[in-house]
């Protein structure tokens, strides 16, 4: 039921060369010899990484050769070298000798198995700077940890926060990816890192890390005192995990992308899961009105959560989903899940009616006037701070860059 961001992969290169050519003619304070050390950790570690980044879906294999521990050592080092005078800007690749020396870094679009070959797709220069292979590196951590996060413990309290903290990051560094890329023009990027791209997978990891909040409380309604403030808090959640999904798609659906069959694919499922979510809101919201006795209102809503439902499952009779999803069995998949909902909500539906008519006697108000159900956002989190945990950054290196310079 859960999608899982696509990994970048990467092909062998050698650094060395190019590397110590651009030192040796551009930068502005070293030469080569003096970086041997540096540039020898650098290949050696990206070399490792182009082993365990086989593939867009080779995320578990990508784990079990320490690709995420790789990823942080080398994010580390390319910020140092950053902040060291190593090219970081697409606009000054035409001057600062990075061109010259061949220093042009390789990823695959991670949507690859959707649209097709991918050579081309970002101008030369857009390649030819550390925050290029910087944003590939952390796309990549992201991809691991919606992984992680889809394979993990959801049946404990602490296994769904450590879940839902885990779309969080994620979140938090596609937003990162965002904001180093903010000023760079669309000729210069790969069609993954275009603004649209990074919103879709953005939002869809908010839906996705919403979704442990509303299994916990879920539970809450099989306990005899359960509450109408727990239907009516369930209900909210289930409508909050519905809105991200809906910016999610809307994103999906930008200039920049809505033609490309990943586009298509991921929008679909999107739209889907949005549906079955504001679907299952409305028939937890006429349980409330049930429990207050507001019969007309009860009928109104599962009118809606029928034409939604029934809305979800027709378009999932059309082509064009995700092949291959992940996630704990308990969430099921989205055509039961849409089924199951449908034909309950209508059992119930058809019962209610029976007995307005014969005993309350109620007004049914129009489903298509009634108030929406306001989503409650369980994973706020403060999008300014695009700070990146501690351990992608220079101070996590056991070994810092750049300390032993010869002079």
């Amino acid at each position: 039921m859960l999608l899982v961001i696509p990994l970048k992969a990467t092909k062998r290169m050698d650094l060395t060369k190019p590397l110590t050519k651009w030192v040796e003619t551009s930068h502005p304070q070293y030469k080569g010899s003096q970086l041997t050390s540096e540039i020898k950790r650098l290949n050696s570690i990206r070399a490792d990484l182009s082993k365990a980044l086989a593939s867009s879906t080779s995320h578990s294999f990508s784990l079990q050769n320490n690709a995420l521990r790789d990823l942080f050592e080398y994010h580390a080092c390319l910020v140092e070298c950053i902040n060291h005078g190593f090219p970081s800007d697409a606009r000054d690749a035409d001057v600062n000798g990075t061109i010259d020396a061949n220093l042009l870094f390789w990823w695959k679009n991670a949507f690859e198995a959707y649209n097709g070959h991918d050579d081309g797709e970002c101008s030369q220069r857009g390649r030819a700077h550390f925050t290029f292979e910087r944003s590939c590196v952390l796309w990549n951590i992201a991809a691991l940890y919606t992984h992680q996060a889809a394979q993990g413990n959801w049946t404990s309290k602490e296994g769904r926060i450590a879940v839902r903290n885990g779309y969080v990051l994620a979140a938090r560094i596609l937003r990162h990816i965002m904001d180093i890329n903010k000023h760079s023009k669309e000729a210069d990027l790969m069609p993954d890192f275009y603004e649209d791209a990074l919103e879709m997978c953005h939002y869809m990891c908010l839906a996705q890390g919403q979704i442990p909040a509303y299994e916990a409380l879920k539970l809450k309604l099989a306990e005899p005192n359960a509450s109408s403030s727990t239907y009516t808090l369930l209900a909210k959640i289930a409508a909050g995990i519905a809105d991200h999904a809906d910016r999610a798609l809307k994103a999906s659906q930008g200039l920049s992308i809505k033609d490309e069959p990943s586009s298509k694919v991921w929008g679909g499922h999107l739209k889907v899961l949005s549906m079955l979510f504001h679907a299952r809101a409305e028939f937890l919201q006429s349980q409330v009105e049930r429990r207050e006795n507001h019969y007309g209102n009860e009928i109104g809503r599962l009118g809606r959560a029928v034409k939604m439902a029934r809305e979800g499952s027709e378009f999932m009779k059309s082509e064009g989903f995700v092949k291959s999803l992940d996630g704990p069995a308990s969430l099921g998949n989205l055509s039961n899940n849409l089924q199951s909902l449908l034909v309950n909500t209508k059992q119930r539906r058809k019962v209610i009616v029976n007995e307005n008519n014969t005993i309350y006697h109620e007004q049914v108000p129009d489903s298509e006037k009634m108030a929406k159900i306001q989503g409650k956002d369980m994973m706020e989190y403060d999008e300014k701070d695009i700070n990146l945990p501690s351990e992608m950054m220079p101070e996590s290196l056991a070994r810092p860059m750049f300390a032993n310079i010869i002079r």
